[in-house]
């Protein structure tokens, strides 16, 4: 007697879950889709067994084997949470061979991690020139800027530093360190701007420099590296033109505060239009624009250049 208790006991512990998993409740208007793509509504009368009756509103009621029932599709996996990191590279390369032989190469890569914490934003690009196989332009430029969000504020402080050469200055390179607040002015599908203001200082290192009025060819004397404290006043802005293309402006200008009445700056305009909406693939169209008020003798202030070249994105 006390087995068959048991037994019994067993029975109903072990229905109870399987009829409250049970997709099927008996109450409720369903829509099933048999096997052969038809579908039925009504209202559920039973769902005992192997079998569903439900209370059609123009076939009355129907008996329907389970096993006659498709399986309702598998809910569809979590989208992947999106990569804070992005990034694109490009390349650009013209040349011509004759009575003189030119060529020109130039290249940039740009890294980004956004994240809700903080936005780094790295860039580095280089450009070499020759004619006749003697280097006429050697130029790079390397920057990094690290930004504290602020909640929901449009407010941001930010530091970057950046180190730039040129082959034909009186310099061999520039340190520069900066520091302040930003601004997001509009974000939006079509236009992303921020504005910053802040300060920092730069060094130039390994300057040469005419320090006896010679004539050409100067007699070139090695002096101390520069040290300038600087203001800093920037500008970055992102517009989406269509599906495929973008237009960018980047612009930071240093105005020298101790000494006083000098400045520099470095401004970069560019555009871009991917080969398709799903590529990668885009091609670039841009210039860069360096001007420094005190580049040294006989050299100009304001450098421009012209690149159409080819890129990826990742």
């Amino acid at each position: 007697m006390r087995v068959a208790l048991l037994a019994v006991l067993l029975l109903v512990v072990l229905a109870v879950p399987s009829r409250a998993q049970d997709v099927f409740q008996e109450g409720q208007t369903i829509t099933i889709e048999l096997m052969n793509g038809d579908k039925l509504t009504g209202l559920l009368e039973q769902a005992d067994g192997a079998k569903l009756v439900i209370l059609h509103d123009i076939l009355g009621r129907i008996e329907v084997a389970r096993a006659a029932i498709k399986p309702p599709a598998p809910p569809a996996p979590p989208a992947p949470a999106a990569s804070p990191w992005s990034g694109k590279f490009d390349v650009s390369l013209s040349g011509s061979e004759g009575n003189t032989t030119n060529g020109t190469f130039r290249t940039q890569l740009d890294l980004k991690h956004d994240d809700a914490d903080a936005i780094d934003t790295f860039t580095i690009w280089y450009r070499r020139a020759t004619t006749d196989h003697d280097s006429t332009e050697g130029k790079s430029f390397t920057q990094l800027r690290h930004e504290w969000k602020n909640g929901d504020s449009s407010w941001r402080t930010f530091v970057q530093g950046s180190y730039d050469t040129d082959q034909f200055t009186d310099f061999n390179g520039r340190l520069a360190l900066a520091g302040g607040a930003a601004y997001q002015f509009r974000k939006d599908a079509e236009h992303d701007v921020v504005g910053r203001l802040g300060a920092g200082l730069s060094r130039k290192f390994g300057i040469s420099r005419n320090l006896n009025g010679a004539p050409p060819p100067f007699k070139l004397k090695s002096i101390e590296d520069e040290l300038s404290y600087e203001a800093l006043f920037g500008l970055d802005w992102a517009w989406t033109l269509s599906e495929i293309s973008k237009f960018t402006f980047n612009s930071d200008v240093y105005p020298t505060v101790n000494p006083s009445g000098e400045y520099r700056s470095v401004m970069r305009l560019a555009y871009e239009t991917r080969l398709d909406a799903a590529s990668a693939w885009f091609l670039k169209v841009g210039t860069d624009r360096f001007h420094d008020s005190d580049p040294g003798a006989g050299k100009r202030t304001s450098d421009y250049n012209y690149y159409v070249g080819l890129g990826r994105t990742f």
